[in-house]
């Protein structure tokens, strides 16, 4: 009988330790239940969607803050959605593409003309081949290096498909897909010769596994967050593990110098996301599993150490740097209702919150900036860029 009483309350705390460190999180912080959101009327911002198939899928934004030009890394929601091209949420099917490829879309924020686009235009890319010789991107997250005072340098995820030796496809649900970091340069002002990127380098190395989202160091060189444990889907290579890595983590972060990269942290990731250098020289890395935006230093030695942990209560998908250094976090109350959107990118919209960071100290002070509990206009939102000149928020998201 005593026996019996004993494995039974160690049941009962096994139980209660599972539920506190396991099941709780992931109910009330990652899948968001009982959450409580606001309406976007709540907030003192006048939205509008600028509606273009141009700017569609738009996963990541950068502004130029001195030339007051925005651009996005945009494609088609129908070519990012689930049973398409999407390596980041493993959707590996080669053969739905976005037709010609992804592109960089740029806007004049300070210029929205008679129809309110902002001079929409794209960048056309010159000298850079593409997996398949047609010149096609498929673009994820990318960063932007300011060279000099008529210079930009590109650093972009691109996720090209696999490829045998001869050209033909291979299967991707097995192999995963063919990810490199292409950097381009761009020239900044007007003209029709600063329409377009051109192509300096391909960077493919075995540390950069499953990139993301990528941060220049400002030296040459870049750190990328691998957002999963391994390649493919198939089951029993990879697949599996990488199924697991919601509950188990996964990830790592990749540091790449002039020559080489290598594995610069591993251990405590749960799909590490869009990652920014701050104004301070840290990188900022969330997750959009769990409740953890790890703050990393880089060391002598190149690895990246984690100084801090800061937590907004929700997942979180890309972060971004203003001009005055605050940080800017899209994130996921409803992150269910948002993987539902992946299904359906044209008639699901997805709650969307985004935060700013402001560095106090050695502690940090967040404060929601807005919200659409409805989706109605920002839903199902990865990425927001402030406009520290004039207070304007600029919103993208990867399926919508």
């Amino acid at each position: 009988m005593a026996s019996s009483l004993l494995l039974a309350a160690i049941g009962a705390v096994l139980l209660g330790t599972s539920y506190q460190l396991y099941l709780s999180p992931l109910l009330f912080t990652t899948l968001g239940v009982n959450r409580d959101l606001q309406s976007i009327s709540d907030f003192p911002y006048q939205c509008r969607r600028i509606q273009n198939p141009r700017l569609e899928a738009c996963e990541d934004m950068w502004l130029d803050d001195s030339a007051r030009v925005l651009y996005a890394a945009c494609s088609s929601g129908s070519g990012r959605a689930n049973g398409a091209w999407n390596p980041s949420v493993s959707a590996l099917n080669t053969s739905r593409r976005t037709p010609g490829g992804d592109y960089v879309s740029v806007l004049r924020i300070d210029e929205p003309g008679t129809d309110g686009l902002f001079g929409l235009h794209q960048l056309q890319p010159v000298g850079y081949a593409g997996a398949t010789g047609d010149g096609a991107l498929d673009l994820h997250g990318f960063d932007v290096e300011v060279v000099d005072d008529t210079k930009l340098r590109f650093w972009m995820v691109n996720h090209r498909p696999p490829l045998d030796e001869q050209g033909g496809f291979l299967d991707a649900e097995k192999v995963g897909a063919n990810s490199t970091i292409e950097v381009f340069e761009v020239e900044r002002g007007e003209g029709e010769e600063k329409k377009q990127m051109v192509h300096l380098k391909t960077i493919s190395d075995a540390a950069v596994i499953t990139p993301n989202k990528v941060a220049a160091t400002g030296d040459g060189g870049f750190v990328a967050t691998n957002d999963k444990s391994g390649k493919g889907n198939f089951f029993p290579t990879v697949g599996l593990r990488r199924d697991l890595d919601f509950v188990l983590g996964g990830g790592s972060l990749a540091y790449c110098g002039d020559t080489s990269c290598h594995i610069a942290a591993t251990g405590g990731f749960n799909y590490p996301n869009g990652l920014v250098r701050g104004k301070d020289g840290l990188y900022y890395v969330p997750s959009s599993f769990i409740d953890k935006i790890r703050v990393m230093e880089l060391q002598p030695d190149l690895t990246l150490k984690e100084i801090n942990v800061i937590h907004l209560g929700m997942p979180v998908d890309n972060l971004s740097v203003d001009e005055k250094g605050d940080i800017y976090a899209a994130s996921f109350p409803k992150i269910w209702t948002f993987v539902k959107s992946m299904g359906d990118p044209y008639n699901i919209d997805a709650p969307a919150t985004i935060w700013r960071i402001r560095k106090s100290g050695k502690d940090y002070e967040v404060e929601k900036v807005i919200e659409d509990g409805e989706g109605k206009i920002i839903g199902s939102a990865t990425i927001a860029r402030h406009d520290a000149k004039t207070g304007r928020l600029f919103i993208g998201g990867m399926f919508q």
